[in-house]
């Protein structure tokens, strides 16, 4: 092999092994919305990872809800992302069946945000406004400890 594809070939190594930075991480929503990450600088980010067969992430919905419209003029936003990654049809299903109201992701963003392996559910990843992993919440959440989390800050 000439030494011109082997410099290309591990230049495409290197390239691929990088991690992506935040900043050029674009979220999915199931509307069809693409969210540049770096647009939500300066906002608390609340990624809740739930499952249709999780009773611990059902019975948290309604407090997210009302987390997401107690803080909807606030610079705080919420995601679910569903742990299974179902088909968008089947996700669009599933967000109407338990009433989720606040943004689903169509895709999970944890590789390219750097959030590591999901091993269990519920969980919601805690983001600040600068960008930086802040806390990572296992189980059950409610508005109180949401609110509690966003007023570190």
């Amino acid at each position: 092999m000439n030494s011109k594809i082997k410099n290309l070939l591990r230049a495409f190594v290197l390239m691929s092994l990088a991690p992506l930075s935040q900043a050029d991480v674009l979220l999915k929503d199931t509307l069809g919305n693409t969210i540049p990450f770096s647009s939500l600088k300066g906002k608390w980010v609340l990624i809740n990872y739930w499952a249709g067969w999780c009773k611990t992430c059902i019975d948290e919905i309604p407090e997210l809800n009302r987390f997401y419209e107690k803080h909807e003029k606030d610079p705080v936003v919420l995601f679910a992302v569903n742990y299974d990654g179902l088909p968008l049809h089947k996700q669009k299903k599933l967000i109407q069946k338990f009433n989720i109201r606040y943004p689903s992701l169509a895709t999970d963003p944890a590789f390219a945000l750097g959030l590591g392996d999901i091993i269990g559910v519920p969980v919601t990843f805690v983001i600040n406004p600068q960008g930086e992993l802040a806390n990572t919440l296992y189980g059950g959440q409610d508005l109180k400890t949401l609110d509690m989390e966003i007023g570190k800050g």
